[in-house]
């Protein structure tokens, strides 16, 4: 008796592997969504925050607060073998004496589409913070980090986390800017992913 080979393909491999990349490409639209739905950098938060506003404590540290100050972020991450870019500019449209408005235009894209979208938030200038919605502040310390835009810079570094997302916010000592940001993405079988976003233009003086 001739016994015929099974070449049927296995659908059930393929199918398994195309659910991962799916799940792994959420994990990162969100923590990505995360940064940008934040505002990306600035917020304005009550006084009971766990991180206090420590730019109005800075001697000239408002002096970028004008219209016309912009900063653009780049990002990417790499999922098996997808890459996931994200690309943000925030510039400063409209202010008064105890507001400014920043406008953030980001955009984020994959090998199965790209997402866009703008903002515009108005932040108080008693109270400026970069937590991130959602997210709880963990821990402070300093730190020196090199950029290819900036080169090495004294820093303070914010770490958050809920639910799995964490994010580090590298913040400038001279001006009180973030000038680098890490997000980690909950694990997936055991793995979690990062996407870096670096500063990588601005016209504030001293960055």
């Amino acid at each position: 008796m001739t016994h015929l080979e099974n070449n049927q393909p296995t659908t059930k491999i393929v199918a398994h592997s195309k659910k991962k990349i799916a799940i792994i490409a959420v994990a990162i639209l969100i923590i990505a969504i995360t940064a940008s739905a934040s505002g990306l950098l600035l917020t304005s938060q009550n006084t009971s925050s766990n991180q206090t506003s420590n730019i109005g404590d800075q001697n000239n540290s408002q002096s970028w607060i004008k219209i016309g100050t912009y900063a653009t972020y780049q990002g990417q991450a790499t999922i098996l073998s997808m890459t996931v870019s994200f690309n943000a500019k925030m510039e400063i449209v409209n202010l008064n004496d105890t507001y400014f408005q920043i406008s953030t235009n980001f955009n984020m894209s994959t090998p199965y589409g790209a997402t866009e979208n703008t903002t515009t938030t108005w932040i108080s200038r008693e109270n400026i913070t970069f937590q991130p919605e959602g997210l709880t502040l963990n821990s402070t310390y300093n730190a020196q980090i090199t950029l290819p835009h900036l080169g090495t810079q004294s820093c303070t570094v914010y770490e958050y986390s809920s639910q799995g997302i964490s994010a580090a916010y590298y913040v400038d000592n001279n001006v009180q800017w973030p000038i680098k940001i890490v997000m980690s993405s909950p694990p997936v079988d055991g793995q979690s992913y990062n996407t870096i976003i670096n500063l990588i233009d601005t016209n504030i003086p001293g960055l």
